[in-house]
């Protein structure tokens, strides 16, 4: 009818989620929904019912796409939702089999990383020319020309650290792209705080912390008072219903060991 404004059903919006990843090493349903139930147990308030991405790129042995329909149903029963497969040589064509999408996990490869481009053809075979040498017919005293100086190579722009202001309360979820993140106060529980570096907590961590969210195995989290939810590095994660005694409320660094996440006390 005339007169009225349109308004729309939806939009679409960029947004910024973290998932964790349910990286498969041995196809076994029965031995997966037993340990899964299990894990999720351990944290059910954090746990249950979340959404995870299905690896099985070194999923041994590769499964069917009967298996992956079976798996998707065992994985919901245990506790987890799965949403979505990587998008791999093995998770891509299993992910359509089942109706599910298929995501690229990890960071995309960046110029600099690839290998230069070889000459042409016609760039190979052309002669580089000679240098030509002063002779007697110069004017005497003249000076050669300096060689015109060649560009030197562009610094690397270091990227500042997302510095914020604490509490990060319960609900909020705050993501460093490209650098490290520095929390000058306490993460209550429910809030979560990510960066592709490094993560620094000066307070008490009681939510989530993720660093390398991009795949940098090399990132670490450190807090002043150790209490969280979960802390994940590159990926690989570590749920806590408690934090143990002996690093309960101490200021801790927490990297990746061998693929395990691991914590310890910071020495004074």
């Amino acid at each position: 009818m005339q007169g009225l404004l349109f308004t729309p059903a939806f939009e679409l919006k960029s947004a910024q989620m973290s998932l964790m990843l349910l990286a498969v090493r041995r196809f076994d349903l029965d031995q997966l929904q037993i340990e899964i139930a299990q894990h999720v147990a351990k944290a059910p308030a954090l746990l249950k019912n979340a959404p995870v991405v299905l690896d099985l790129g070194q999923a041994d042995p590769k499964p069917t796409a009967h298996q992956v329909t079976n798996l998707l149903m065992r994985t919901q029963v245990a506790g987890l939702r799965v949403v979505a497969l990587v998008a791999d040589a093995i998770g891509e064509p299993l992910a359509h089999a089942v109706g599910l999408p298929a995501l690229t996990v990890g960071p995309r490869r960046k110029k600099s990383d690839e290998a230069p481009a070889k000459p042409t053809e016609s760039e190979a075979a052309a002669p580089t020319a000679p240098e030509i040498p002063a002779t007697a017919d110069a004017e005497p005293g003249a000076e050669a020309s300096p060689p015109e100086p060649e560009d030197a190579p562009a610094e690397p722009v270091a990227v500042p650290p997302l510095l914020l202001p604490g509490p990060i309360r319960g609900g909020q979820q705050i993501y460093a792209k490209g650098r490290d993140l520095i929390i000058t106060g306490a993460v209550s529980a429910g809030a979560e705080v990510a960066a592709d570096g490094c993560v620094h907590v000066y307070g008490r961590l009681s939510g989530k912390a993720l660093a390398g969210a991009a795949g940098d195995v090399r990132a670490r989290i450190y807090c002043l008072s150790f209490g969280p939810e979960l802390v994940s590095i590159a990926g690989n994660f570590k749920v806590f219903e408690s934090a143990p005694r002996e690093i309960a409320g101490k200021a801790v660094e927490i990297y990746l060991n061998e693929g395990r996440v691991d914590v310890r006390p910071l020495k004074a």
